[in-house]
């Protein structure tokens, strides 16, 4: 059975997964970030601590997509 770091493609293509998930989370995270700081008027705090919680989710999203990715 090959495993599954054989096939250059599939290499291409959980880099790919592992960046878009980075970035996705950090911009969910800035994005609710700007909409609470508009709602509760604490201009540039929620949007950091948002931003800051979207990089960490996205990292440790990553770090399981590659978990899975190896077995």
């Amino acid at each position: 059975m090959k495993k599954n770091s054989d096939n250059p493609l599939r290499m291409m293509g959980l880099v790919g997964t592992l960046g878009l998930e980075v970035v996705a989370f950090t911009l969910f995270g800035a994005w609710a970030g700007r909409a609470l700081d508009a709602q509760w008027g604490t201009k540039p705090i929620m949007l950091a601590v948002c931003v800051l919680v979207g990089l960490a989710l996205g990292f440790v999203s990553a770090a399981l997509t590659v978990r899975t990715f190896m077995d």
